[in-house]
């Protein structure tokens, strides 16, 4: 049996794999919204969230249309208020890349 003293870094452990398997993104629409098409493309949330993956961006796409729309996004977000996760910077027009999800 494992004494008290020895858990206590198993756990730790075992909740920072747990907040790193699953990353929170939070951020206004317009924020991610770069080309203000009034839906956020892949390459727009990967622009403002560099280490998502597609599966947080599916998560967020209901429909699975592979567009994020504000009512998506708003459904989304209310999963992670602010004052639990960071917000996205919004990226620089020069960076954000104009490539779709392959």
């Amino acid at each position: 049996m494992l004494k008290p003293v020895n858990l206590i870094p198993f756990l730790c452990l075992l909740a920072m794999i747990a907040c790193a398997a699953h990353p929170v993104h939070y951020a206004e629409f317009e924020g991610v919204d770069h080309d203000a098409s009034g839906l956020i493309e892949w390459y727009e949330f990967k622009a403002a969230y560099p280490e998502a993956s597609p599966k947080s961006y599916m998560e967020a796409d209901q429909n699975k249309d592979g567009e994020i729309t504000p009512k998506e996004w708003e459904a989304y977000m209310q999963n992670f208020p602010p004052e639990e996760a960071p917000l996205a910077p919004p990226a620089p027009a020069d960076q954000v890349p104009q490539t779709p999800p392959e």
